[in-house]
């Protein structure tokens, strides 16, 4: 149940409602405030932190590790690998500046 003040200020009038606050959600809700600075936007979590895929095997940040690589290289030019590398990096850099970091 929630309260008065929760119902009359968090949930009302709700542009953008997003739920997750894992690394894809928080994006999310960043993207769209850069995009409209006067909607509000609110990122539900069910839980006290996340505890999805963020906070798992699929939340953490990387380019790959060297037996991923490896792999990679007996199903593709050494070039392809080279470009998806790249690829990955240029998106944590993406990642970070995003985040400020």
């Amino acid at each position: 149940m929630y309260s008065f003040w929760e119902r009359e200020e968090w949930l009302k009038d709700i542009d953008y409602a997003i739920l997750g606050s894992g690394i894809v959600g928080l994006t999310c809700a960043l993207t769209l405030r850069k995009k409209f600075p006067k909607a509000k936007i609110v990122v539900f979590e069910s839980g006290y932190l996340p505890a999805g895929a963020s906070s798992k095997n699929a939340g953490f940040a990387c380019f790959g590790s060297p037996t991923e690589l490896l792999s990679d290289l007996t199903k593709m030019t050494e070039a392809e690998v080279y470009n998806l590398v790249e690829l990955r990096i240029n998106g944590l850099e993406k990642l970070k500046s995003i985040c400020g970091i």
